[in-house]
């Protein structure tokens, strides 16, 4: 009975368009339903039925549900799922699907650097009054030897970069957002810091070389990114064997409000998953521990709360190993 039904969610075309679309991006509703051009009932109820054979999950993200597929199916579902995801692409609509599925991804990345680049000349200002400076030195704590290569993955206009540049040969900033960028160079000029070196860039396509840098750090930035999983896996790659990452962020919680007025896309991580992605990446000697320090802690209004903050730091293994590090992030 199990795999007559799970045949039976995939008799659909639709539902099959729903399936292409949460596999190639975790989506909400609604941008299901843009994607595959229908209305939101239908859109729900397809869903549904995914979810109950087993192809799909959703993850409630404050009053947000985002729908992708399983990475744990069932034998039945996972089975039929391999059979068919090559073939997706031979539906009527995929290229139209797919066209649509970009639209939605280009808006997001629009209101991200939107959000960034609106705020850049007033970053300083909101960055204090989120998190102070013990954060910088939470995760400057975690590295001991002095004269490395690092990278600051989600730089800003430069506040950790700098402080890491006081004992760093060399510091590598990256950006997406070009007034962040700007406004970062435009301080490391003020202060004629010649080991400090700013680039644009994706989290998630690091324009940073394979094994390059001593370590890597990303400070409040995982729960800003679509897909925070990716991002580790890029701030592994280019991470040299022995090398540390060392990430600073929220732990899981439910205030929404950060979503609305800081633009967060993730409502912080839970210790499980970023152990599990950092074990997947093939890192070892993930340390995780809680700060003590809160982020929010001075826009405390209207019910609003504060979140801790968790420090993480991994070992990138040797490059021996390093192959496992590509193939996580493929």
């Amino acid at each position: 009975m199990e795999f007559v039904r799970t045949l039976k969610a995939l008799a659909d075309p639709l539902r099959l368009r729903v399936l292409a679309a949460v596999s190639e991006e975790e989506l909400t509703v609604g941008e299901v339903q843009e994607v595959v051009a229908s209305v939101q009932s239908s859109v729900s109820r397809n869903l549904a039925i995914l979810r109950d054979a087993g192809f799909v999950r959703d993850r409630k993200e404050g009053t947000n549900v985002y729908f992708s597929v399983r990475e744990d199916m069932p034998e039945p579902a996972r089975e039929l799922f391999r059979s068919l995801q090559a073939r997706l692409g031979e539906l009527p609509e995929a290229k139209r699907d797919q066209a649509r599925l970009e639209d939605c991804r280009r808006r997001r990345l629009h209101r991200s650097q939107s959000y960034f680049e609106s705020v850049a000349g007033d970053w300083e200002r909101i960055r204090k009054s989120y998190f102070d400076d013990r954060v910088a030195s939470l995760a400057i704590e975690k590295l001991l030897p002095k004269d490395l290569i690092l990278a600051d993955i989600g730089c800003g206009t430069g506040s950790l970069t700098f402080e890491l540049a006081r004992f760093a040969r060399k510091v590598i900033g990256v950006d997406l957002s070009q007034e962040m960028l700007r406004r970062a160079r435009e301080v490391a000029k003020e202060r004629e810091l010649r080991n400090v070196e700013f680039r644009r860039g994706d989290a998630l396509k690091l324009p940073v070389e394979s094994h390059s840098v001593d370590a890597a750090f990303c400070v409040m930035v995982l729960h800003f990114l679509p897909d925070p999983k990716l991002a580790m896996a890029e701030l592994c790659r280019i991470t040299r064997g022995g090398g540390s990452v060392i990430l600073v962020d929220l732990v899981e919680h439910n205030q929404d409000w950060m979503r609305d007025q800081m633009a967060h896309r993730w409502l912080g991580f839970k210790r499980a998953s970023i152990e599990s992605w950092f074990g997947e990446t093939g890192a070892s000697e993930v340390h995780y521990e809680l700060t003590g320090a809160y982020a929010g802690e001075k826009m405390v209004r209207n019910g609003n709360r504060p979140v801790e903050i968790f420090v993480a730091r991994a070992v990138i293994p040797t490059r021996r190993n390093a192959r496992r590090i590509t193939k996580a992030i493929k």
